[in-house]
């Protein structure tokens, strides 16, 4: 195996910690729980892209590009972490977002976006295959111009962009043993699909005996999972792993999702302020918070933390929190009392 072989730049602040739960235990009942921090991985804020961008980056650099093209939503956390990457290897950054037409406010991850310098191209009525498609034909336009461009697909799911993560259980394994386990219940957020697909891979080479749980929050399990499976697949190439990994230990929710990508739900709300005054630990509406509310449920149903204990794989994103400031407006106003 050559996972160490393959290049790459570091840029994130690793190892992230691993911090224990107590008080949210207690209450879900568990025995143990653990938050693996991803969102201290220090780049403009934090987040799971950071391990994804040291190897993407790399390849970027290996090719020569001075300019990275990237897509995703206003509140995308792949977008303000790429364009954090770029600046800091002194790359352009060039963003495809799909939005009717340029907002009146820039909030959360997007006001990140302005402030870390990149171009913003907000096309209307297309969705994610449609962005990919304009960042070829902008691709093509800066080559006939000499530059160099590098595309990154949305998200960072690629397996180069997924190795970030093999390493990265890799080093949650050293972690736990620490504390006695050499296995574990891992619940984490499930978007485009390439964190998934790193952690399916490196929990099959390093820790073979947990279970891995994706809380989907953007589409179907069956539309999703066969995007994960090939992902790891192709990345188990990458670093010569010599039979293809057994992905029968991957379990993937989309329960949790409500009506839509970044559309919180009640149950999503709820686990935020639990986490937020059980833990003093912050999550978003987006990606951690629904898979926290995943977490909650199966745990609640005793799906979870059964014979081991659980692992809660914070991937970051509370810059977006200061978009969704309505969520919480009820709260606000319940905790809130006029001083005479």
């Amino acid at each position: 195996m050559r996972l160490d072989e393959i290049p790459r730049i570091h840029i994130a602040d690793l190892p992230t910690p691993l911090d224990e739960a107590p008080n949210l235990a207690a209450h879900l009942g568990l025995e143990r729980l653990f938050i693996k921090r991803d969102d201290s991985t220090g780049l403009a804020l934090g987040g799971n892209k950071a391990r994804k961008l040291e190897y993407l980056m790399a390849e970027a650099q290996a090719a020569g590009a001075d300019v990275v093209l990237a897509c995703g939503g206003p509140q995308s956390n792949h977008v303000r972490m790429t364009a954090a990457a770029a600046k800091r290897l002194g790359m352009a950054c060039i963003i495809f977002m799909p939005r009717e037409s340029v907002p009146e406010r820039f909030e959360g991850n997007l006001l990140l976006d302005v402030l870390l310098g990149a171009e913003l191209r907000f096309l209307p009525k297309l969705g994610f295959a449609g962005l990919e498609r304009a960042m070829a034909r902008e691709e093509a336009r800066l080559l006939e111009e000499g530059r160099t461009p590098y595309v990154i697909p949305i998200g960072g799911s690629t397996p180069v962009g997924a190795l970030g993560y093999v390493t990265a259980v890799r080093e949650l394994g050293e972690q736990l043993k620490e504390h006695g386990y050499d296995n574990a219940d891992i619940v984490v957020a499930l978007g485009t699909g390439g964190t998934l697909a790193g952690i399916a891979l490196g929990t099959y080479l390093f820790m073979p005996e947990s279970k891995l749980i994706g809380i989907s929050v953007v589409m179907s399990a069956t539309a999703i999972r066969p995007k994960v499976e090939r992902i790891t697949v192709n990345a188990s190439k990458l670093i010569l792993v010599d039979h293809e990994p057994n992905l029968e230990r991957m379990e993937i929710y989309d329960e949790y999702l409500g009506e839509g990508y970044g559309i919180p739900t009640a149950e999503c709300k709820n686990a935020i302020l639990l986490t937020a005054r059980t833990e003093g630990i912050v999550l978003d509406p987006v990606y951690t918070g629904k898979a926290m509310s995943g977490l909650v449920d199966l745990a609640c149903r005793g799906q979870i933390g059964r014979d081991r204990p659980v692992v809660f794989w914070h991937t970051g994103g509370a810059p977006a929190l200061f978009a969704y400031d309505d969520l919480f407006s009820d709260e606000a106003q319940r905790l809130s009392v006029q001083q005479e």
